[in-house]
């Protein structure tokens, strides 16, 4: 029998992801993790606390997202809606969220408007859904989008953008006037604000007046909780009920419901972590655009993309050499967005971390070019 003949749609439609770099990360921790976006700071001291006070109790079922007032009020105040726990659903990372928007409002042939590039799960997890991906090209080559960069795309079939701000993997951050511009439009209009701790604000005042606007978080960025997997979706009440509809039941572990109620009390130290990324980031940027032949984009996440074009060298020989330096990069040979073999990202991690990979930047560009490191 030929059971990929029997396979649903979105077997057919779906794919494998590559996600080699994780594996390739933990089979050698002495390598510094620079590929993944993650903090590259330890929890929280709360954190590490609530989780080993709570073990214990790991035999029983943790509460459904749908009754866990507490953790969701508690969210409402991180993200300055107090009061308003029953705007926010909860996701096992922002991936899942992600697939939970799409199951509540996607049917087969509608269209959704992605930057180009962005996060691959938006485009890949649209085509178990029946969803096409319109890919929306930057303006200029810092990436930056317009209102018109997305809506002379707009066609009857056209039902969703969804959009990182600041964007995975430039770090370009959509304007107020480009979103706006959008929930005019009577789209769904999806802002993922994975990144947001690290940029000059959220969008998240736009909520009240826009019941078509849903805004999503994550845990695994500027919180450091990356191996708890919890995601959050704010959105009018009406749009949760239904994205609870399609929610899987019981998806947040207790001990993450834990972790995440500890580290949301730990303001002072995400802050921290958050200053700390910025000012690396911004000497990182810094001096890279003094590197001979390399051009950074301008981020506002934690990380930084890099063109290196004009060095002659291709972004998989940077990944190479950086690898067998004991640093793992992002290398985006032929990706969506971003064609040819010019990019490579760096994540943003420890100040000894920014020091070190610059100074093999540097090492293997002034070998490759023959110019002055």
């Amino acid at each position: 029998m030929d059971m990929f003949q029997k396979t649903s749609k979105a077997v057919k439609a779906g794919e494998i992801y590559n996600l080699d770099h994780f594996r390739i990360a933990w089979s050698d921790e002495r390598r510094r993790r620079l590929m993944g976006n993650e903090l590259l700071y330890p929890p929280s001291p709360k954190v590490i606390e609530a989780v080993v006070k709570i073990l214990s109790k790991a035999n029983y079922y943790p509460e459904d997202a749908s009754t866990d007032e507490l953790l969701r009020t508690r969210l409402g105040e991180y993200v300055h809606l107090p009061g308003k726990g029953d705007w926010i659903t909860l996701g096992n990372g922002s991936t899942e969220i992600i697939d939970m928007i799409y199951r509540t409002f996607v049917n087969e042939g509608d269209e959704v408007l992605i930057p180009t590039p962005d996060y691959s799960p938006y485009g890949r997890r649209l085509r178990l859904f029946g969803g096409t991906a319109v890919d929306v090209v930057p303006e200029d080559q810092d990436f930056s989008y317009g209102p018109q960069s997305f809506l002379r795309l707009v066609t009857p079939k056209t039902k969703m953008v969804i959009a990182s701000r600041p964007n995975n993997p430039t770090g370009y951050c959509l304007t107020e006037e480009t979103i706006l511009a959008l929930c005019a439009a009577e789209l769904i209009v999806v802002i993922d604000e994975a990144y947001v701790e690290f940029t000059a604000g959220t969008v998240e005042h736009l909520l009240d007046a826009h019941p078509n606007l849903i805004i999503t978080h994550t845990f695994s960025k500027a919180m450091g909780l990356a191996g708890f997997r919890l995601g959050f979706a704010i959105a009018h009440p009406e749009t949760i009920g239904y994205m609870n509809r399609v929610r899987t039941p019981l998806n947040i572990s207790l001990i993450t419901h834990h972790a995440a109620l500890a580290a949301l009390e730990d303001h002072q130290y995400i802050e921290g972590n958050a200053r700390h990324v910025q000012q690396d980031r911004a000497y990182l940027f810094d001096e890279l655009r003094k590197i001979h032949g390399l051009r950074p984009v301008p981020s506002e996440g934690n990380f930084v993309l890099i063109n290196c074009r004009g060095t002659g060298i291709k972004a998989s020989d940077y990944y190479q050499y950086l690898f067998d330096k004991g640093y793992i990069v992002r290398h985006f040979a032929n990706a969506r967005g971003l064609p040819g073999d010019e990019y490579f990202r760096i994540t943003v991690g420890t100040r000894s971390d920014v020091e070190g990979v610059l100074s093999e930047v540097r090492a293997f560009t002034a070998q490759r070019t023959g110019q002055p490191a």
